[in-house]
């Protein structure tokens, strides 16, 4: 039987060449501060969520900051490590870029951040299901496994993300995290989802907002779905690696891409030769 986790599948449909070297090769995705302060969020609403499920109210604004706060503190400890880690195989532009991010600034607008959620969302969210975790079967041989983070009493999943810039308009209906989700939570309850919404808390000093978009009775074709999930698995077999990236993307920029040495080497050497190199001299290749 072989597993593959939600997080897994999401890596290879971003960035195939990103599984190779995280989840192949055993190289660790370095660190941003920009994903710690994230984590932060989830894990303060994550603990609102919990006591609201069963006072019905959960934690106080002022409470929710509180926990924030030391939970950021606490994961740029690790950021600090696994930055020391990380840095062979970062570019000098990913560091100046690391430098230049104010932790005071991010406390500000997680800050802002959480009050203007707990201003307009979570009054209208009941949760049901909180990190619950979910499995189903993609074929005879291969099982998905993951969590949704939050479902509401209404049968409704809730993503929520955090970003500094408003997202565009979305069809979330072709979300491949939300399509994988539909078929998690009706793994966990034997029912399609009622609606899903995915949530944007856009973080500012001055101006944080929520930016929604949201769909009632989801469809998918779960047919499609599995044929998809199989489709990349037999690719991870096949060692089928390539960033699909335009070349002037940002998202492949030497700022923002922890991995552009590994891609530029990758190119360089040519799959065989980069494998030989990183396989088994300097990391423990995990299950995939």
């Amino acid at each position: 039987m072989k597993l593959v986790s939600f997080s897994q599948l999401m890596t290879y449909i971003r960035c195939p060449e990103h599984y190779l070297f995280s989840y192949i090769l055993g190289i660790k995705r370095s660190p941003r501060k920009v994903f710690k302060h994230g984590f932060a969020i989830h894990e303060t609403l994550q603990y609102h969520f919990e006591q609201k499920k069963e006072d019905g109210k959960g934690i106080k604004l002022a409470e929710a900051k509180e926990f924030f706060v030391d939970s950021f503190e606490s994961a740029l400890e690790d950021y600090a490590q696994e930055l020391q880690e990380a840095r062979p195989f970062l570019t000098r532009e990913y560091l100046a870029k690391e430098r230049q991010v104010s932790v005071g600034d991010m406390i500000d607008t997680g800050m802002k951040g959480l009050e203007v959620y707990f201003k307009r969302l979570n009054p209208y969210i009941f949760p049901a299901l909180i990190e619950e975790p979910f499995s189903f079967f993609a074929s005879n041989n291969i099982e998905v496994q993951g969590r949704i983070d939050l479902t509401d009493t209404k049968g409704v999943i809730h993503e929520l993300k955090t970003t500094r810039v408003t997202p565009n308009k979305q069809d979330i209906r072709s979300d491949p995290q939300l399509a994988i989700y539909q078929i998690g939570y009706k793994a966990i309850t034997g029912q399609a989802p009622k609606g899903i919404s995915k949530d944007y808390v856009v973080l500012s000093k001055n101006n944080s907002k929520i930016v929604r978009f949201k769909v009632v009775r989801p469809f998918i074709d779960k047919t499609v779905i599995l044929r998809n999930i199989l489709a990349i698995m037999d690719a991870i077999r096949h060692n089928v690696f390539y960033c699909l990236h335009p070349a002037e993307s940002w998202i492949c920029s030497k700022e923002w891409c922890a991995y552009y040495k590994l891609h530029q080497e990758l190119k360089k050497l040519g799959l065989r030769a980069f494998m030989e190199k990183y396989s088994s001299r300097h990391f423990k290749t995990p299950r995939a």
